[in-house]
C-alpha cells in the first residue's frame, strides 16, 4: 500500500521534477551498485494527467530469463513477448488489473498483449518458476527512470500540486505530495525482495 507524505520542496527545478532515489539492503538482502536504475518515479497531477501516447515494445525470453526485467510502458500499449530461446515458454500473469496466459509457445515464435489498465503486471513462466519480471503500466506521460547513481529528472510536467510516485521492485512504494516545478528531497526504498534479474534496460521501443 502506498502511504502519502508530504515534502518540503524547492520550487526551482524549470519546469520539471527532479531528485533522487535510493535503494538500501532490507534483512538479508543485498543491493548491487546501479540495482537503483531498476525504479521509476511518477508524477499524477491532482487536476489529471493527459492520456499517454501508447508505444509498442518487447520483452524477450532468452536463458530462461526474461529481457528486460523491468519495463514501464504507457497504458494502452502493446508488449510482444518473443521466445528467443531453444526451449518452450508458457508466459502468463495473475495481476488483477492486466492478467494473461499466452499457453506453450516455441522457439522463434511471439505472443503479445495488449494493456488497457495502469497498474503493476507480475509476469511469470509457469515452466521455469525462476522467471520474473515487472510491467508497470502507467496512466500518466510523465515518468522517469533514475541512473545510476538514483539521479532522475521529469521535464515538462503541469504547475501545480500531485503525487509523485517513487516505484522499484525490490521495496514498497513511496508517495509524495508536491508543488511542481519542484526539487524533491532523496527518498529511500528499502530492499525487501530479492532481485529479479540482472538485466539493465535492455527493453526498447520496436
Amino acid at each position: 500500500m502506498i502511504s502519502p507524505r508530504s515534502a518540503a520542496a524547492d520550487r526551482d527545478a524549470a519546469g520539471g521534477l527532479e531528485g533522487r532515489l535510493e535503494l538500501t539492503p532490507g534483512a538479508q538482502q543485498a543491493v548491487d551498485a546501479g540495482e537503483v536504475s531498476d525504479g521509476v518515479v511518477y508524477f499524477l497531477p491532482k487536476a489529471g494527467a493527459p492520456a499517454p501516447k501508447p508505444g509498442r515494445f518487447s520483452v524477450v525470453t532468452r536463458s530462461k530469463g526474461f529481457s528486460p526485467a523491468v519495463l514501464v510502458v504507457p497504458v494502452g500499449s502493446t508488449v510482444a513477448f518473443p521466445n528467443a530461446d531453444t526451449i518452450l515458454h508458457n508466459v502468463y500473469s495473475r495481476s488483477p488489473t492486466n492478467g494473461f496466459d499466452f499457453g506453450f509457445y516455441g522457439p522463434g515464435q511471439n505472443r503479445q498483449q495488449v494493456f488497457t489498465r495502469p497498474g503493476l503486471v507480475l509476469v511469470n513462466c509457469s515452466v521455469h518458476q525462476a522467471m520474473r519480471a515487472n510491467v508497470l503500466v502507467l496512466a500518466t506521460p510523465y515518468f522517469a527512470r533514475p541512473g545510476r547513481d538514483g539521479r532522475f529528472r521529469i521535464p515538462d510536467v503541469p504547475d501545480g500540486a500531485g503525487t509523485l510516485v517513487f516505484w522499484h521492485p525490490r521495496g514498497a512504494p513511496i508517495s509524495v505530495a508536491v508543488d511542481a516545478p519542484a526539487k524533491v528531497p532523496a527518498q529511500r526504498i528499502v530492499a525487501t525482495k530479492p532481485p529479479l534479474s540482472t538485466d539493465r534496460h535492455e527493453g526498447h521501443d520496436r
